[in-house]
């Protein structure tokens, strides 16, 4: 999953004093992050395997720390305390609250549309429902889980001007976009390539969170 991920982050905007778009975008992609950032120590590993059924052909064959349920809830306990201590008096209980439940939604929705790659506690009994191995299930749910956060989100908010009319429509016109590459374009061999293209895209829409916000409030 990749745009689905970002629907949590959308929909919490309806909560009072949540924190920005930009840090909730970023905590839903934060074990990626993490993950992308080991694998280029070759800490972590992955390999393309054209073999697999369905969609994205990628054996994620090692992974405990940041896709493993303890890895992901220590990542997740440590983005809480981060917006704990970062987030003004009157705001920390609820913005620790939150990226931290964002940053454990991650391994949730992983669990529905990954194989069985999700590790437990250490490498060894892996779990994912496998979603991935039925496109025609796993692209349209991806795709509605988005608009369903994403529809959440315009009704808590509402335009400071013109361009927060039109604003959110630029950024699920791009993440639709960069989802449509991450579906159909071929995995590359190239480990560095892959890498950086994720990172790159992670903090692009973190940027445009940011953007987002300056253009809506709270209704």
């Amino acid at each position: 999953m990749f745009v689905g991920h970002y629907a949590p982050a959308f929909a919490l905007k309806a909560v009072r004093n949540s924190p920005g778009l930009a840090a909730g975008f970023l905590a839903v992609q934060a074990i990626d992050i993490g993950f992308f950032t080991l694998t280029y120590f070759d800490i972590e590993k992955w390999r393309p395997n054209p073999e697999l059924p369905g969609m994205r052909k990628i054996d994620l064959y090692f992974m405990p720390y940041t896709h493993g349920l303890v890895g992901c809830l220590v990542f997740a306990a440590v983005a809480g305390a981060l917006a704990w201590a970062l987030s003004p008096a009157g705001r920390k209980a609820t913005a620790a609250a939150i990226i931290a439940a964002l940053v454990f939604s991650h391994w949730l929705l992983d669990l529905v549309v990954h194989r069985p790659d999700l590790a437990l506690i250490d490498d060894h009994d892996k779990v994912g429902f496998g979603l991935w191995n039925w496109p025609e299930i796993a692209m349209p749910l991806e795709i509605c889980t988005l608009l369903i956060g994403f529809a959440i989100y315009l009704y808590a908010s509402k335009p400071k001007g013109p361009v927060g009319r039109i604003a959110p429509f630029v950024v699920l016109a791009a993440l639709l976009g960069v989802q449509s590459i991450d579906w159909f374009l071929p995995v590359s061999n190239d480990h560095l390539q892959f890498t950086v293209l994720a990172l790159v895209s992670y903090f692009s829409i973190a940027a445009l969170g940011f953007w987002l916000d300056r253009t809506r409030e709270p209704r």
